[in-house]
């Protein structure tokens, strides 16, 4: 577990170094959190570049935010957006597809009845979490920034 208490120490350091006001960091979160939900692997650096250029808001915090979508989180996170965008859309199930035998061309084949529903449902979630996130974000800045808060040590390796 020393792995993931590092991980931790290494985001609460850059967390506690952003620069900017508590509102642009907050902002900046939103637009990662939006960012986390993207099913299209791969391009949420593009994307957190183009929104973060588009609204001028803090690179760093959205890079940051984006990482809530990791290898951790990519399973599920990619499983409720088709889920969601599923139901929105009412795309043909997927359930009656018989997946073993398939051929990695007729799973290709599929593309769009899967990557349409995770797009629609990956915007939605994207943006409910940006809008839940700036308040509990913004009062973290604030706290942290009260507190004087200074970096943590670096985790020693056992």
């Amino acid at each position: 577990m020393n792995w993931l208490k590092a991980k931790w120490r290494k985001f609460y350091n850059t967390f506690i170094s952003l620069e900017g006001s508590p509102e642009s960091i907050a902002r900046a979160f939103s637009l990662g959190f939006g960012v986390a939900w993207w099913p299209l692997i791969g391009t949420h650096s593009l994307v957190a570049l183009l929104l973060g250029l588009v609204f001028r808001a803090n690179l760093p915090a959205i890079y940051l935010a984006s990482w809530l979508c990791n290898p951790l989180t990519i399973a599920p996170i990619l499983a409720a957006d088709f889920e969601l965008g599923d139901w929105l859309v009412g795309a043909p199930s997927l359930a009656a597809v018989r997946w073993a035998g398939m051929t990695f061309k007729e799973i290709l084949a599929l593309g769009w009845h899967v990557l349409y529903p995770m797009i629609v449902g990956g915007l939605v979630l994207g943006m409910a979490n940006a809008l839940l996130g700036y308040f509990p974000v913004k009062y973290m800045v604030i706290r942290v920034r009260r507190r004087g808060a200074k970096p943590l040590p670096p985790v020693k390796k056992t």
